[in-house]
């Protein structure tokens, strides 16, 4: 697992997702790679899947927050090739 940096804001749900995204090294700040969405999250849409290089491992959302925002950092589970 690794840090990646939000390239978008999330909605969090009520309870931990994993969101699946792609890795941007060429824009990396300091060594972190930018998280860029594959879209639609909806579990039907497994085809992001095979673009996908990242799960991005969501927090469930709480009274304090409910949304992450662009350049929060998040942990990932990279599951491609760097």
């Amino acid at each position: 697992m690794r840090a990646v940096q939000l390239d978008h804001s999330i909605e969090l749900n009520s309870r931990p997702e994993f969101h699946r995204a792609v890795l941007d090294w060429a824009n990396s700040v300091d060594g972190v790679p930018l998280a860029v969405s594959t879209g639609n999250q909806c579990s039907s849409r497994l085809l992001s899947m095979r673009t996908a290089s990242a799960l991005l491992k969501l927090p469930s959302a709480s009274v304090a927050r409910c949304r992450l925002n662009k350049g929060d950092l998040v942990d990932a589970f990279v599951i491609s090739r760097l």
